[in-house]
């Protein structure tokens, strides 16, 4: 059970900086598109992250959180090791050319869960950021004094799981404060609250 939550949770977070290629909803304002456009070019210009994040999955009977460090080196390498709960801790999921495994220190040793070729696309929901573009307006939200861009959007290949999403990211350097996946009724499904974002600067390579 605790392996296959930890699945659901990778293939929700990890999204981040993969394939970003913005194609802009027509349908937004040009401002909408400029701010769009510098996003755009600050993940470009990184090589990767590294953050903490705070996961809660909510289903009909249980509520589950864990708390993650999450790394990300592009192109598509992952590392995602659990703080929290104590009965998970020090479980590595790593996903490296296209595959997922998973240390567990109760075990001391390696095991390969799945092909990331093989999953439902739509739970990486085609790139965190890529999708910001498919909103239809880019809003403002003020939280505790900061002020955030906030992003709401109908998932492509929806299920009464998961049907909506709204993203929430700061004005200032445009790291992502929240991920929240909501339900066909409205319900919060999942929601991913990151701390400590810090954007892996690339290397100046030498003359």
């Amino acid at each position: 059970m605790i392996l296959k939550r930890l699945l659901l949770f990778i293939l929700i977070t990890m999204v981040l900086l993969t394939s970003c290629k913005f194609s802009y909803n027509n349908k937004l304002p040009y401002k909408d598109k400029r701010v769009l456009s510098r996003i755009e070019k600050t993940y470009e210009n990184c090589n990767g992250y590294k953050c903490k994040a705070n996961v809660k999955i909510i289903s009909e009977e249980t509520e589950s959180i864990y708390l993650i460090e999450e790394t990300y080196t592009k192109p598509n390498k992952y590392r995602l090791e659990i703080l929290k709960p104590k009965e998970s801790k020090g479980i590595i999921i790593l996903n490296t050319d296209d595959k997922i495994f998973v240390e567990h220190p109760s075990i001391k040793q390696s095991i390969s869960l799945i092909t990331i070729k093989s999953l439902n696309k739509q739970m990486l929901m085609g790139g965190f950021y890529e999708k910001l573009s498919n909103a239809n307006k880019i809003n403002t939200e003020k939280i505790n004094g900061e002020e955030y861009l906030t992003f709401e959007f109908k998932l492509e290949e929806r299920n009464k799981y998961r049907d909506s999403a709204k993203v929430l990211i700061k004005k200032k350097g445009f790291t992502p404060y929240r991920l929240s996946i909501f339900d066909e009724s409205g319900g919060l499904h999942v929601e991913i609250t990151y701390e400590n974002f810090k954007f892996t600067k690339r290397l100046k390579k030498k003359l």
